[in-house]
């Protein structure tokens, strides 16, 4: 049965695999993103009726709902929610200010907070639906440089928890993905910045090397689906073996 999908950060990296699996699948997605270039192949193959593209600022909070109002004006409810968009940083904390911090928040905890909070409204989403968060095994573990990006993380785990609890009434799941480095065009800007030692240096840090896309959306897949009915309110760590050392 064809499901309706919302997926943000659907342009790049595990977003753009995500919603290229939901289409083989035969679901309806709308894929939020930031460069519709990134993602023309998939509207030429599969059409727009069953893909639509919305590009949104997802840091501007207060017009998130008009964005559900829109997904939903056909009438027909969300079955599930991928949230991918996300940023990534190194900076030292003695050149963290409070406006640095916030700005990571704002993508990484606060749109998640308020995506999910609309779509849990029963207008906007069915019952049995399921909801998916990236956070990173940099929330439970930590790395120098990256105060503002682990503490963004490791908050995606309590929104999990918690709301997992509150939403179990309606019977929507929420869980968390936690991926180690996966070659994405985000981790390939990281390594760019970096000398070769340091590249290897994180290379090295996974026992089964870095992912690949295809080494996460399965997991997706079956979070998104009926098969994963009594799974809610958990941190999945997806990692090469990051995480065991």
């Amino acid at each position: 049965m064809k499901k309706k999908i919302l997926i943000t950060g659907a342009t790049s990296g595990i977003g753009l695999a995500t919603v290229e699996r939901m289409l083989q699948s035969a679901n309806k997605v709308y894929a939020i993103g930031r460069d519709m270039k990134k993602i023309e192949h998939l509207i030429e193959k599969y059409g727009t009726e069953n893909l639509l593209y919305i590009p949104f600022d997802l840091t501007k909070l207060q017009e998130l709902e008009a964005l559900f109002i829109q997904i939903t004006e056909d009438g027909v409810k969300l079955d599930s929610m991928v949230h991918c968009a996300g940023m990534e940083e190194t900076v030292p904390l003695s050149l963290y200010t409070p406006e640095k911090v916030k700005n990571i928040f704002d993508l990484n905890v606060f749109s998640s907070i308020e995506l999910l909070r609309v779509f849990s409204k029963k207008k906007y989403s069915n019952d049995n639906s399921s909801v998916l968060f990236f956070s990173s095994v940099m929330g439970i573990l930590g790395q120098p440089g990256k105060v503002g990006y682990c503490s963004t993380k490791a908050a995606i785990l309590g929104v999990v928890k918690s709301s997992a609890l509150e939403l179990a009434k309606r019977k929507i799941r929420v869980n968390a993905i936690l991926p180690g480095i996966v070659n994405t065009p985000m981790t390939q800007k990281l390594f760019s910045q970096l000398n070769e030692a340091n590249v290897n240096a994180i290379m090295n840090m996974h026992p089964l090397g870095i992912g690949e896309v295809e080494d996460v959306v399965p997991m997706v897949s079956f979070l998104l689906s009926d098969d994963s009915r009594w799974i809610t309110g958990q941190s999945i760590v997806i990692d090469g073996g990051y995480s065991i050392q």
